[in-house]
């Protein structure tokens, strides 16, 4: 079994095991009427079942891939690795992000990094790829797109596998997917602490970005997970259901458009009624 292989089993693994105990949230959330935490519990399944399908997909094919030639394997890894690594991060986050956020997030968590300035590249890469055989990969690096004018944001990127209103940023967008990423390296850093991993990198992430919500950091303090949580999810109870109402009707609209368009993004409209590249194409 390759070393791929193998890591890909053991997060399809662990995503799995952290489905299980979600569902126990959930169950627990329905019998006792918590709805707010209903609704958060279901939000993070969704997450979690477009990863867990993202990494059943592509450990198929890495056990596919590996029926072919040593040399013909060996050719595409270079290739393959930059967006298996941004791939890894975008889904490990579960929104929107930006390259450096990535390239941090991934360094932070494994040691290794993709430079945010190969990020535009990638993306025209991938959007070319995709293009010429859609099916070719279970999941693209793909652009964000506007919940106002359906266009690709270049600086954010997200998984094509992921349900459409996920890949849309709205006006409370950027607030939500900050608190959504606060925890994402705060429960990567706890795993780490719990199995004894070199965790400084990850824990100064999670400061950085906690700073950023008011109440949840004590100056000079280590992190603390519980309050931090508690925070987070005060705002995001209070900010997501507009955010995520907004981005749903966008998502209404965008799936009348061809398939394309519901990845890509519609073209930008130049001023004068003709029609241009798409952002950053």
């Amino acid at each position: 079994m390759s070393t791929t292989e193998s890591t890909l089993k053991q997060r399809l693994q662990d995503a799995v095991t952290r489905q299980q105990a979600l569902l126990g949230d959930l169950n627990g959330a329905l019998i006792s009427g918590d709805r707010a935490k209903q609704a958060a519990t279901e939000t993070q399944l969704r997450k979690l079942q477009a990863e867990a399908q993202r990494l059943s997909d592509e450990l198929r094919y890495v056990q596919l891939e590996q029926s072919v030639s040593a040399p013909r394997a060996q050719a595409r890894l270079t290739g393959k690795a930059a967006r298996e690594i941004a791939l890894d991060a975008i889904d490990e986050i579960g929104v929107p992000v930006s390259p450096s956020t990535i390239s941090e997030f991934s360094l932070a968590s494994t040691g290794v990094a993709v430079a945010a300035t190969r990020f535009a590249s990638l993306r025209r890469d991938e959007e070319r790829a995709a293009r010429r055989d859609p099916a070719s990969r279970p999941a693209w690096v793909a652009p964000a797109l506007s919940a106002a004018r359906l266009t690709a944001l270049p600086r954010l990127f997200t998984s094509s596998a992921w349900a459409i209103e996920r890949r849309l940023v709205g006006a409370r967008s950027a607030r939500v997917n900050h608190l959504y990423t606060t925890l994402a390296f705060l429960d990567r850093f706890e795993r780490m602490r719990a199995t004894n991993t070199d965790a400084g990198a990850m824990e100064n992430l999670v400061i950085r970005y906690a700073r950023g919500v008011p109440g949840a950091t004590a100056t000079g303090a280590d992190v603390d997970g519980a309050r931090v949580r508690e925070v987070v999810k005060a705002e995001l109870e209070a900010l997501e259901p507009d955010d995520l109402n907004e981005r749903c009707e966008a998502a209404a609209r965008l799936a009348k458009r061809r398939d394309q368009e519901k990845l890509w993004g519609l073209p930008v409209v130049i001023e004068g009624g003709g029609q241009g590249e798409r952002a950053g194409g």
